[in-house]
């Protein structure tokens, strides 16, 4: 009896430890087919290296209809070079869209289908889509999600520099052109051209929106007049405007509860980026569809307030979208600056944070001429909408690209043009400085270098004492 138990014993452990093992293997299994068909993805790099921009993430969500993409490169050998980044990027986009698929085509072993798709050089994209096809010769995030856009897309959008007035200008290159505002613009698929006024008299109906660049001379009246009307029916207008250049703008924008102050900008926390005080830095946004996501530095050398009324006109809303730090002010007293002295003035000066960027959205009510070809042409928008900024300089070919001035400039601009599957591209930034007050610098001075430290002699001199009062 006792070794038929014992039998028995083994037996129903045996039979328990099997019978675990298959049950732990079997949960296994479903939990790896559950983590196959929902796949999470967390990315724990500090610059987002295998995580899509947000604009990226917003316009894959916009795909309805079923994108195709090929991508003609060799299996092994010299031609192979890239095919692990290539698939990794790809998995990416095809993580957050279900509509994307990809497949692998080696030249050398179809060479019919490589013809059919007049592939010439290994590493080209093909993607289709839409009853479109794009090609592309370089595999990164840029030219995929531009490619997805131009097989989306139904329409380009025509945005106009306005000119005759000094503007900048969007064919010169250097310091103050606009060429590569120009170019990025047109890498987001829209028409650039040149509009003036005088020479039109009118604005032209497929202009999606306007902007005007830093003019240096007066827009005469009539000119204001027909921007009037082109926002009384829902247009969408980007004025920039310098500090120390008379417009004849003040009171156009008054109209629209928007002040302009003689003044310039001087903020100390350009210090810190290695500017000068007359350039000044915002790190911190209004709340609007512009800036929403958006958490990019960007910074106005030599700018002006642009400050809201806090009763506008009926049928006019306003919002700050781009504000100093509070230890920015604009200064009134402009003797001081050409002196070299940067004092701020509580009598005369505009204490932080002073606003730089302020749109205006404006309702139908303002009655538009009663005749002529202007008024019949024009967009269908039933809200116009004006952005002033107090600098121009913030988009020049000299800064477009440093800090977020340029997607900041196309965010404004996909905005006005109702394109906002455009807006809010966000590109890693591994650099951004630690910004403390007066009071937690102090702090952190007096807990880290004399209350630790005093602590930690005080404690070694009690241990000493104690111990040798009981020897």
């Amino acid at each position: 009896m006792p070794a038929k138990s014992g039998r028995k014993l083994k037996w129903a452990y045996g039979t328990n430890t099997i019978a675990s093992t298959v049950i732990f293997f079997t949960i296994l299994v479903f939990i790896i087919l559950i983590a196959q068909q929902n796949p999470w993805r967390l990315d724990m790099t500090g610059t987002g290296a295998f995580t899509l921009s947000q604009q990226t993430r917003k316009i894959l969500n916009t795909i309805k209809s079923p994108i195709s993409i090929k991508v003609f490169i060799a299996e092994s050998g010299p031609g192979a070079q890239g095919r692990a980044k290539i698939k990794d990027l790809l998995n990416t986009y095809c993580y957050y869209s279900k509509e994307i698929k990809y497949q692998f085509v080696d030249p050398d072993a179809h060479p019919q289908m490589t013809r059919n798709y007049g592939v010439k050089t290994y590493g080209t994209i093909v993607m289709e889509g839409y009853g479109k096809r794009q090609t592309i010769q370089t595999a990164d995030e840029q030219n995929i999600t531009n490619a997805l856009l131009k097989l989306e897309s139904k329409v380009e959008e025509k945005v106009y520099f306005l000119t005759g007035h000094g503007e900048h200008s969007i064919t010169a290159a250097g310091r103050e052109g606009y060429s590569v505002a120009k170019s990025a613009l047109e890498k987001d698929f829209y028409k650039v051209g040149e509009l003036n006024l005088l020479q039109e008299n009118a604005i032209p109906a497929d202009a999606a929106a306007v902007i005007i660049p830093g003019p240096q001379k007066q827009i005469l009246p009539q000119e204001q007049q027909i921007l009037t009307n082109y926002l009384a029916r829902g247009g969408s207008v980007f004025l920039m405007l310098d500090p120390l250049t008379d417009t004849g703008m003040t009171n156009f924008l008054q109209g629209y509860g928007i002040q302009i102050c003689k003044d310039i900008v001087v903020d100390p926390l350009s210090r810190l980026f290695g500017g000068g005080p007359t350039i000044p830095v915002v790190m911190q946004y209004g709340q609007s569809q512009i800036t929403r996501g958006f958490n990019e530095s960007t910074f106005y050398p030599y700018a002006r307030s642009v400050v809201p009324m806090k009763n506008p006109p009926q049928g006019v809303r306003l919002q700050i979208l781009a504000a100093t730090s509070p230890n920015a002010w604009a200064d009134r007293d402009l003797s001081d600056l050409k002196k070299g002295e940067a004092v701020f003035d509580k009598t005369k000066d505009l204490r932080g944070p002073v606003p730089l960027v302020v749109m205006a959205s404006i309702k139908d009510t303002q009655k538009p001429l009663a005749a002529g070809k202007e008024i019949a042409a024009g967009p269908k928008a039933k809200t116009g909408k004006l952005v002033v900024a107090g600098n121009s300089l913030f988009a020049a070919d000299s800064y477009f690209n440093q800090l977020g001035n340029g997607d900041f400039f196309l965010n404004i601009v996909s905005y006005l043009a109702n394109k906002t599957n455009l807006i809010t591209i966000q590109r890693p930034d591994v650099s951004k400085p630690l910004m403390l007050t007066n009071y937690q610098a102090t702090s952190i001075f007096w807990i880290v270098l004399i209350m630790i430290p005093l602590a930690v002699l005080l404690s070694g001199i009690a241990v000493y004492r104690i111990r040798r009062s009981q020897r």
